[in-house]
Formats: C-alpha cells, structure tokens, sequence
C-alpha cells in the first residue's frame, strides 16, 4: 500500500526514486483505483500541454527588463521588510484556530467536490481504517462506524498548506461530513467552532488528539462531535480500574 498519495502524482512526474517507483508499479499491478488515478493525472497533463500558449502583453518584456535592471536598493528597500513580515504573518497564523478551521473547510470541499471522491483506503469498517494508518505510521484514536446519522465511507491522506492530516470520509444518501486528526502546532485549548463558506466546522480534542469535524449542517457536525468526545469517554478507564 502506497503510504503517499502524492507518490502517485510524483510517479506520473518521474519525479519518484528508483525505489520509490519500484515500489508503486508493484502497488498498481493489483489497484484499480490508483491505475485509474494515474490515467486521469496524466490525460490533464496532455489536455493542459495541448492548451494554446498565451500571447504577451506588447512591450512585456521590455517592461520587465527595466525592472530588473533597475537600482537593486530601491526593491530592497521595501521587498525584505515585506518578505519578512510576510514570514512572521504565516507562523504567527499557523495553528491560530481560525486558521485551521479554514483549511479543514477548504480541505472538505475540495475531497467532496470531485466527481470521483479520492480516497487511500475504502471500506465502512473502522477496524480496517484504523488499521491502514498504523501501517502508515499514524495512530487514530476511536473510529465509530457511524455517526450522526452519517457512515464511514473511506479515508485518506490530505494535504494542508501548512501540515498533512489524516481525512475520513462519513456520508449518506444526501449528507457528507468530515473528520480529520491533526497533527503539528494549534493554539486550540479548549476547542473552536466556526461556520464557513456555509460549513460548520467543529475543532476538539478527544482521546488525546486533536480532532476537526467539517459538515455543510451544523447539527450533523455537532452530532459527530458528541459520537466522538461520547465513545472516547467510555473508553478511557476510570480512576478505580487503572493499575
């Protein structure tokens, strides 16, 4: 099993190490699914090779020109002020709570907006899920097979701007939700919630993660908070029963 999906991505780039791509065409020789993945890759690179060239702007590369040739001083004297800035503006946002919240939002949206939801591992079977990502290397706390209505679909791998985070899949008939276990830095203390893009989106600990929960109703993402933060409860010994 691939543990990356941008391996697949990479493969089609013959950006992978011989070992590397040894290893995923053996992985491709029994998964349809990622087959059909790297067909699809490749066909938007052929479309996008066989897109017409756009035409400069006359006198562009003039323009350009002077720029650069232009006193080194002058862009310096605002470009490193700014560039910095820039930099202590990005790591004073990451793990801020709305921060993260608008990646998970971002992140829902762009998984359930393909006509094909992409996914590393299918199955409605917790123990399977769970499974896959201790192979990966990445311990899930409790996995309920269903949640606020909701059932688990599949899960895979995303990755944020800023972090990768394992994403699971619950969904039926009319209803897609998401959870997702976060790792790296968050100043989220005592949990965030926040509606965006008409998405609710839910930031908890429970069994010693980090969790975030996207829906597009909001009782459906405070359905499976309560599911998760219930069963993690329930399965954490008391006082009187640890040793």
């Amino acid at each position: 099993m691939i543990a990356n999906a941008e391996w697949l991505t990479g493969y089609v780039d013959g950006a992978l190490t011989e070992e590397q791509r040894a290893e995923v065409e053996a992985h491709l020789s029994g998964c349809d699914d990622c087959r059909r993945a790297i067909e699809e890759e490749r066909s938007l690179r052929e479309q996008l090779r066989d897109l017409p060239a756009p035409a400069m702007p006359a006198g562009l590369e003039d323009a350009v020109r002077r720029r650069l040739a232009g006193p080194p001083r002058r862009a310096s004297s605002w470009a490193l002020p700014l560039a910095a800035s820039l930099v202590l503006l990005l790591l004073w946002a990451r793990g801020a709570a709305p921060f993260v919240a608008w990646e998970l939002a971002r992140d829902h949206r762009h998984c359930f907006g393909q006509k094909r939801l992409p996914a590393n591992v299918w199955s409605d079977d917790p123990g399977i899920v769970t499974d896959w990502f201790a192979r990966q290397g990445t311990e899930l706390p409790f996995v309920p097979g269903a949640a606020g209505g909701l059932e688990l679909v599949g899960a895979r791998y995303c990755a944020l701007l800023d972090r990768g985070v394992a994403h699971l899949y619950y969904a039926n008939e009319d209803k897609r939700a998401s959870l997702f276990v976060l790792r790296g830095p968050a100043r989220i203390d005592n949990g965030y919630e926040a509606s965006l893009g008409g998405r609710t989106v839910i930031v908890f600990r429970a069994g010693g993660a980090l969790l975030g929960v996207v829906a597009e109703r909001a009782e459906d993402a405070e359905a499976m908070r309560r599911r998760f933060q219930s069963m993690t409860v329930s399965l954490t010994p008391t006082a009187e029963a640890r040793p």
